[in-house]
């Protein structure tokens, strides 16, 4: 990479709703709140990359997926079966009715609870 070249430093997730968010992002995708000190504005999630911030947005959005442009979060998981029955199973918007194939590995799509779609992926070895 060039010395002057662009890294990526922050993926802010915009929400409509803070609560909503924050369950969602901890309970059903199990990350952890790293500082809540900006809320109900920012929540920061543990994350080993970049920063990872919720920041609230005034409405909730619809993703055209897989159809349209947009910026996806992809979450990598060692049993992406497991995880699609579990998420399934807690009610979670689904964005697949079945695990998806691609060269990498299967996957599927869920919605966030302000409509951003997040993919979980197992890389195939």
């Amino acid at each position: 990479m060039a010395e002057n070249a662009a890294r990526i430093a922050v993926i802010s997730v915009n929400v409509h709703d803070m609560d909503q968010a924050v369950a969602f992002y901890t309970d059903a995708l199990g990350f952890a709140v790293r500082s809540d000190s900006g809320a109900p504005y920012f929540v920061e999630l543990v994350n080993d990359g970049p920063r990872l911030l919720l920041q609230l947005a005034e409405r909730p959005t619809k993703a055209d997926y897989p159809s349209g442009a947009c910026i996806m979060i992809n979450l990598a998981v060692a049993d992406v079966a497991a995880e699609f029955a579990r998420l399934r199973e807690s009610g979670a918007e689904l964005l697949h009715e079945s695990l998806q194939d691609s060269p990498v590995g299967p996957y599927f799509g869920v919605a966030d609870p302000s409509g951003n779609v997040i993919e979980l992926i197992q890389f195939s070895e």
